[in-house]
C-alpha cells in the first residue's frame, strides 16, 4: 500500500525526505559502482601496467602482484555485471 501512495504523491509532486534520501544514496552506489567495477577500465589498466613491466617501470614481483589484484577485480566486475547488480529497478523514482 505504502508503494501506491508513494506512486500517487509523486505523480503530485510532493516527495517524501526519508524516500528521496534513499533515492539518492542508490544513486550514489550506481555510481561507485561504475567507476570501480567497469571492466574496460580495468582491461586498460592490465595493459597499462603490463606495458610498465615491458618498459621496466616495474620489477617482477610487482607487476604480477599488480596483474593478480586486477585480474581478481577483472573477475569480480564481470560477476558483477553478469548478476546486472548495478541496474536494479528503481521503484521510487
Amino acid at each position: 500500500m505504502f508503494f501506491i501512495d508513494d506512486m500517487l504523491l509523486r505523480a503530485l509532486g510532493i516527495t517524501l525526505p526519508g524516500l528521496d534520501l534513499i533515492w539518492t544514496i542508490e544513486q550514489i552506489q550506481k555510481f561507485a559502482y561504475k567507476g570501480l567495477y567497469d571492466p574496460e577500465k580495468i582491461k586498460n589498466q592490465i595493459k597499462e601496467t603490463r606495458l610498465l613491466y615491458e618498459f621496466g617501470e616495474l620489477d617482477r614481483k610487482e607487476y604480477e602482484q599488480k596483474n593478480s589484484d586486477l585480474m581478481n577485480k577483472l573477475d569480480m566486475a564481470m560477476k558483477i555485471e553478469e548478476m546486472n547488480l548495478n541496474s536494479k529497478i528503481d521503484i521510487l523514482g
